[in-house]
């Protein structure tokens, strides 16, 4: 959903807006959810724009569409997502995320 990061401030009512923004688009691409709540991570971006990750929550919020999108059962998706869920550094230092370029080359059948 980002194009590019901002310096904008959190607390700035412009980025207030970008991120509701951001929240109808997904809304509107992902209509099975509209009683879920966005996880931050799909509205906001990373300093750089370009990180590969994203957090299981945000991961879970999209299988239903990527499901659909690519013809397979919500099951097979979690299954992939699975697969490339990256747990903390030495189980402590970290959070858990999803490798989102490796999960677009298993949907992709490269991996």
């Amino acid at each position: 959903m980002c194009a590019a990061p901002s310096n904008l401030s959190p607390a700035s009512e412009e980025y207030e807006a970008l991120v509701r923004e951001r929240a109808e688009k997904l809304r509107e691409a992902n209509p099975d959810t509209e009683k879920t709540a966005i996880p931050v991570d799909l509205v906001t971006c990373s300093g750089s724009g370009l990180d590969p990750h994203i957090s299981p929550a945000a991961a879970e919020y999209q299988v239903a569409r990527i499901a659909k999108a690519n013809d397979m059962a919500e099951d097979e998706v979690r299954e992939i997502v699975k697969k490339c869920t990256e747990v903390k550094f030495l189980g402590v230092f970290g959070e858990e995320t999803v490798n989102v370029l490796k999960v677009n080359l298993m949907l992709d059948g490269i991996l």
